[in-house]
């Protein structure tokens, strides 16, 4: 059984973690998919295949989860945490750069030439759609060991 964990280790585990699992709801069943991630004192930022099973999902139904977890293969070692919130996609320039930002940055990516690629987005010629959930309702596990 897992122990409780603050909001702290919450924050740290978001930080550390690159990957985690952004949940939705399809025809009334969830649907999950593994995406990067990078998250700010407000928001959680990932993004999604456009007009991929996600991005349909999300666009229908805006209501999302955000899971992040580490741990051994084995499970007796784990810290996990999860986001309950509503995804926005991002539509602004600003926005888009931002998101690109800390995510490249985060995955330790070249952030040359982020001002193109965010008019790629703007315009509807980018691979993904981005997305931001507000961070207002987090809780989290760790193993007792």
């Amino acid at each position: 059984m897992g122990i409780p964990i603050s909001e702290q280790e919450i924050r740290r585990l978001m930080d550390d973690e690159k990957w985690g699992t952004l949940i939705a709801i399809d025809d009334g069943q969830p649907y999950a998919v593994e995406t990067s991630f990078a998250v700010d004192d407000k928001y959680l930022y990932t993004g999604t295949k456009r007009g991929g099973r996600m991005n349909t999902c999300l666009e229908n139904n805006p209501a999302a989860s955000f899971k992040i977890c580490n741990g051994d293969h084995r499970g007796h070692n784990y810290c996990s945490a999860i986001v309950e919130s509503t995804a926005e996609i991002l539509q602004k320039k600003e926005d888009i750069l931002y998101c690109l930002r800390i995510i490249f940055e985060k995955l330790g990516m070249s952030t040359d030439n982020l001002d193109q690629k965010a008019d790629n987005y703007v315009a509807g010629k980018a691979a993904l759609s981005l997305y931001r959930l507000p961070i207002t309702k987090q809780s989290g596990i760790r193993s007792g060991r």
